[in-house]
């Protein structure tokens, strides 16, 4: 009697499983969806605010939310870990079969020194990422930056960076954006270009293009390129 029992339990259990599994899929699924939406809108909106003003006066969980959806905006595929505001991973990032690390840095006051990137290439190394990206508001120490150097880590000042648009799409039915002839486009990606300075190296002080996308994309034009 006792097997009869288990094996209809078995069974009903069964019965209940076939559509308990896809439900629960579809919940989560729905779930990250709807964080996502939440994470583009928390990006749109600091964009309509100018200034730095935003990143300062949100939480640390708000500020790796808006550091998620710009890499979404990127086309890598973000993961987010259970880190907390001070140390370790805060996102693990996908993009051609290789894995980026990020370490996300609300520092109001200090500026953002060299343990900061020795602790990323640590991760980076144990993990085999291709590379990582502290991504901060404040500066960076000149050692910080002589440690990221020839190591693929960017140093990436939020306050610059988020206020960048991914390159939109145009619908086939829709004209291209004109483009004025002084800001070309990118030769990796066809995106619009800015003209930056270079602060470091041989070629510190000197102007240039730079991908709008950066650090998604690094392409480069001199300034006298048509």
């Amino acid at each position: 009697m006792g097997g009869v029992v288990v094996a209809q339990f078995i069974r009903v259990a069964g019965m209940i499983g076939q559509y308990a599994a896809p439900a629960m899929l579809l919940l989560a699924a729905l779930m990250s969806l709807l964080a996502k939406r939440r994470r583009a809108q928390l990006l749109q909106t600091s964009r309509s605010i100018s200034g730095s003003a935003k990143l300062m006066q949100m939480s640390w969980q708000d500020f790796e939310r808006l550091v998620h959806a710009w890499f979404e905006e990127q086309r890598y595929k973000v993961a987010a870990t259970p880190a907390g505001p001070d140390g370790g991973i805060d996102l693990i990032l996908k993009r051609d079969g290789e894995t980026f690390l990020v370490q996300c840095k609300q520092w109001r006051a200090n500026r953002i020194g060299v343990s900061i990137v020795r602790e990323l290439y640590g991760v980076m190394v144990a993990q085999g990422a291709a590379g990582g990206f502290v991504v901060g508001v404040g500066d960076y120490t000149a050692a910080a930056k002589a440690f990221a150097t020839g190591r693929n880590i960017d140093l990436v000042d939020a306050r610059a960076v988020i206020h960048q648009s991914a390159p939109v799409t145009q619908p086939n039915d829709a004209a291209p954006a004109a483009r004025a002839p002084e800001t070309p486009s990118c030769p990796r990606c066809n995106a619009s270009m800015v003209e930056r300075t270079a602060r470091n190296g041989a070629k510190a002080g000197n102007t240039f293009y730079g991908c709008s996308r950066f650090p998604a994309c690094r392409g480069t034009r001199p300034v006298s390129a048509e």
